[in-house]
């Protein structure tokens, strides 16, 4: 593998303060959010200065709706007529998505603050009154035809940023119906969240999360955040005791939890049959040319090829030195002679470095975001668990962490980082029609960035005992976005095949089907790990099986992504190019082309078929690792 050149002296760096005392990270997790320090917090006023202000541009926005009025009549008559309602269609959008992040971003700071969930509503509200109002553009597109939409185009040039969007719309001709039933489909819209909100809210903030005691008698409340540090623990009594006392406490909620799952599900089963699909999943990939072949096929061939996720679990079992592997230790660190805590400093300097191969315009992009406070990095009291990146044009992207100090939040960094520098570089390439990528890419440079961060490091003279815990580190995160979001693809697409055939999802279904499929990746039946019942309540606590088949696009980025950063060290720039113009193609063609074009064919198996093998490969480096490391 090639290695930078600032690679040895960074990480000689991190092998050495492995000696050292661990840097502290601050621990915000029962603090209200007025009392965490500014520095910590992404500067949204970046959007808006104030709630107030934001009120002002809702009601201005609102207002701007019926300037849309007098140029939607007639719209398709002339080339020059589409383009103004084109233009003026986006410039409001953009202030609605503005408006809409702002809200967002804020409600999902303080779950508990009802002022910015009740400005989340009305941002929805807004949006869906907008797409509600617009309603009419596909079914008018339908009616024009090819013949006269190409013409349309050939004669105004204002047009071109619109013709990748009018072409899609004219492939969907079998699945857009009259603009009467596009608008109640639009308006169903309003509701059709509710059951992942209400979800959201259960888990985040209504579920009472138990006590435990652990074994040095210390007394911790396994609210989110503490279950996600605990569930680690170098204990096996206590992470086991953590895991099963955090999945006991979920499962008397499941009836609600089946419930909103079911109303879902269902939410997206009438979305297909109202738009004329045969099912949920080709409703969901159909719009971005995705077959569903893509999706089985990642099933079929992480179920086929099982074995190295095997391999690396029983290596684990003799590295913790267990008898048998439960599913309370797949989160345990295998490597028991190291111990990295990594300060939000240290993460920061490690993912600037990990991506200086991308080129110096990605690096002083990247500089920027980490300086102008797009980030919020730690948990705080009422804020939402997890991590994502907001989108948006016009605006610089925020980030959500809830930074903890470990590998993982190192790597999220650069995950969230990745889309933050996607959504930039597609903005500033394209205009604002075809600068949003589709669902399908937006993982990879999330995943990519997490690829570099690794081989970066394993590319170093760090000790062996380091490369050790950054390879049980990388495995994880393989494992978790390979194998795990597999599982819950497998998971999704049983579900909603089940709603397809008539049926409800009741909680004895869901936790059936959801415990048999976590056997049969783990191995359960093999003695590879043991998967006991209680873990069956797990699937009420995924929000992502709310977004509609999303989960599939981690395993897939991920391994479009160990493709394109293996190309970009070894190749150097012609790789470096073909990449960054793949961020910057945004959504200007579909997504399988864009990927094809950077050097990836998902039509075939070949993609994620190699992912496997590399993680085959990384779990023998980890084996002679281990040993030479033990017998040393």
């Amino acid at each position: 593998m090639r290695i930078p050149s600032f690679a040895p002296a960074l990480v000689f760096a991190a092998g050495a303060a492995l000696l050292a005392h661990a840097p502290a990270v601050p621990d915000y997790s029962n603090t209200e959010r007025a009392k965490v320090p500014e520095a910590y917090k992404a500067r949204i006023s970046d959007l808006f200065a104030s709630p107030a202000a934001w009120m002002a541009e809702l009601e201005a926005a609102r207002a701007a709706q019926a300037t849309l009025d007098p140029l939607a009549r007639d719209w398709t008559a002339s080339p020059r007529a589409m383009a103004a309602l084109l233009e003026a269609r986006d410039a409001l959008q953009q202030r609605v998505d503005r408006l809409s992040t702002y809200a967002g971003f804020q409600s999902d700071m303080d779950l508990g603050d009802s002022r910015f969930q009740a400005m989340k509503g009305q941002a929805q509200d807004l949006a869906v009154s907008l797409q509600s109002k617009l309603a009419f553009l596909d079914p008018d597109i339908l009616a024009m035809g090819p013949d006269r939409v190409a013409q349309a185009l050939a004669a105004e040039p204002r047009l071109a940023p619109y013709r990748a969007g009018l072409l899609r719309t004219l492939r969907m001709r079998d699945h857009v119906v009259s603009a009467g039933e596009e608008r109640v489909a639009a308006m169903a819209s309003s509701f059709t969240d509710a059951p992942g909100k209400a979800s959201t809210i259960l888990n985040d903030l209504d579920i009472p999360r138990p006590e435990v005691t652990l074994s040095t008698g210390e007394r911790a409340t396994l609210n989110t955040a503490g279950y996600v540090r605990l569930r680690g623990s170098r204990d096996p009594g206590d992470r086991r005791k953590v895991m099963e006392a955090y999945w006991t406490s979920q499962k008397p909620f499941e009836d609600a939890q089946a419930a909103l799952m079911d109303a879902n599900v269902k939410a997206h089963l009438f979305n297909a049959r109202v738009h004329g699909y045969p099912g949920c999943l080709d409703a969901s990939l159909f719009p971005n040319a995705i077959g569903p072949s893509v999706y089985r096929g990642l099933v079929a061939t992480l179920r086929a090829n099982l074995a190295p996720l095997h391999r690396l679990l029983r290596l684990r079992r003799r590295m913790l030195g267990l008898d048998q592997l439960g599913y309370a230790d797949l989160y345990a660190s295998a490597v028991r002679s190291v111990d990295r805590v990594f300060s939000y400093g240290e993460a920061r300097e490690l993912v600037r470095q990990a991506t200086a191969p991308l080129g110096p315009d990605y690096a002083a992009a990247l500089a920027g975001a980490l300086a102008d406070r797009w980030v919020d990095i730690y948990p705080n009291k009422g804020k939402q668990s997890g991590a994502y990146c907001t989108e948006g044009y016009g605006a610089h992207p925020f980030v959500k962490l809830n930074y903890d100090g470990t590998y993982l939040a190192v790597s999220t960094l650069a995950h969230e980082l990745g889309h933050a520098m996607h959504t930039c570089l597609a903005n500033a390439a394209q205009p604002f029609a075809t600068a949003g990528y589709p669902i399908f890419l937006a993982e990879v440079a999330s995943t990519f960035n997490e690829n570099l961060l690794m081989r970066h490091l394993l590319g170093s003279e760090a000790p062996d005992a380091f490369k050790l815990y950054l390879l049980d580190s990388y495995l994880e995160q393989l494992r978790t976005t390979l194998y795990r979001q597999g599982l819950f693809a497998d998971f999704e697409l049983a579900m909603h095949e089940q709603a397809e055939q008539g049926s409800s999802l009741t909680p004895e279904w869901l936790d059936r089907k959801y415990l048999e499929l976590t056997r049969l990746y783990y191995g359960h039946d093999q003695g590879v790990v043991r998967v006991d019942d209680w873990i069956q309540a797990e699937w009420s606590a995924i929000p992502h099986f709310y977004m509609d088949f999303y989960v599939f696009q981690y395993a897939t980025s991920m391994a479009a992504s160990m493709a394109l950063a293996k190309g970009v060290l070894e190749q150097g720039e012609p790789a470096r190019a073909r990449y960054i113009r793949f961020l910057q193609a945004g959504g200007s063609q579909f997504p399988l082309e864009t990927l094809k074009e950077a050097g990836v064919d998902f039509t075939t198996p070949k993609p994620v078929e190699e992912a496997l093998k590399a993680f085959d490969d990384l779990v023998g480096q980890m084996e002679i690792l281990y040993e030479r490391t033990t017998n040393s």
